[in-house]
């Protein structure tokens, strides 16, 4: 068991919190045994951290270690037994015909919960535009509750990725309370959504080279919809 915070393996332990380290290993540590084990089934799991001695997941290499290092380790007032380092799960390539990208979403619950929503209904890939929330955020990877491990995402300018996206035939859509689409009448197979961020909304350039727009039916007294929700709504209906 390691108990000194000075060790060589904890100091990397640590380092795996820096957003430069993080990219230069393409790795960073995740938090509770639920995200180990949802990081092992994806296979993007390198080790596990814990203070259990009998603690083992397959063959993935454990590293032993006292609460206190494991607390010197963690971003959370609830330290966990069990972390794990975690590869950076991230692709070059838009797979698949049912597509969700963000545009600029940046707070990390929403984002989390996006996931969640894409792998839960069949969606292919999550394009981050390059100002979206990082892809190791610790809120955003515990609120997707692992799915992020097992969903193709991908970090690209939106222009760039609306480009690649028609020239496979795919609509692009662009939900909007505005939008000229009332989601009842909409029946689609394959598709591309963008969710604009939290505070200004979808881009005026996304607008331009996007396809249609798609607004949700609602009690006018309400103006609008968290874009989680709004997400949800919309993959669910075009599952």
């Amino acid at each position: 068991m390691i108990s000194s915070v000075s060790n060589f393996k904890v100091k990397y332990f640590k380092r795996l919190r820096e957003k430069k380290f993080i990219l230069e290993e393409g790795k960073y540590i995740v938090e509770s045994e639920h995200l180990v084990i949802e990081a092992y089934k994806a296979d993007v799991l390198e080790c596990v951290i814990t203070s259990l001695e009998d603690y083992f997941l397959g063959d993935v290499p454990r590293v032993v270690v006292s609460d206190a290092v494991l607390k010197s380790i963690s971003n959370l007032s609830s330290v966990p037994k069990v972390m794990g380092v975690v590869r950076l799960n991230v692709s070059n390539e838009i797979k698949g015909n049912k597509l969700v990208l963000l545009d600029n979403v940046q707070d990390p619950g929403n984002v989390g919960t996006i996931i969640r929503c894409a792998c839960a209904f069949n969606v292919s890939s999550v394009i981050f535009s390059p100002n979206s929330v990082s892809l190791y955020n610790d809120k955003m990877v515990r609120s997707s509750e692992g799915t992020i491990f097992s969903v193709n995402v991908v970090r690209m300018d939106l222009r760039d990725a609306i480009r690649v996206i028609k020239s496979r035939g795919i609509k692009v859509y662009y939900a909007d309370m505005f939008g000229e689409n009332n989601l009842d009448d909409m029946s689609v197979s394959d598709y591309a959504l963008v969710l604009g961020s939290e505070g200004q909304g979808i881009s005026d350039y996304v607008k331009e080279i996007s396809d249609e727009g798609i607004n949700i039916p609602m009690k006018s007294s309400c103006e609008s919809l968290n874009v989680s929700v709004t997400g949800g709504i919309i993959m669910y209906k075009f599952r």
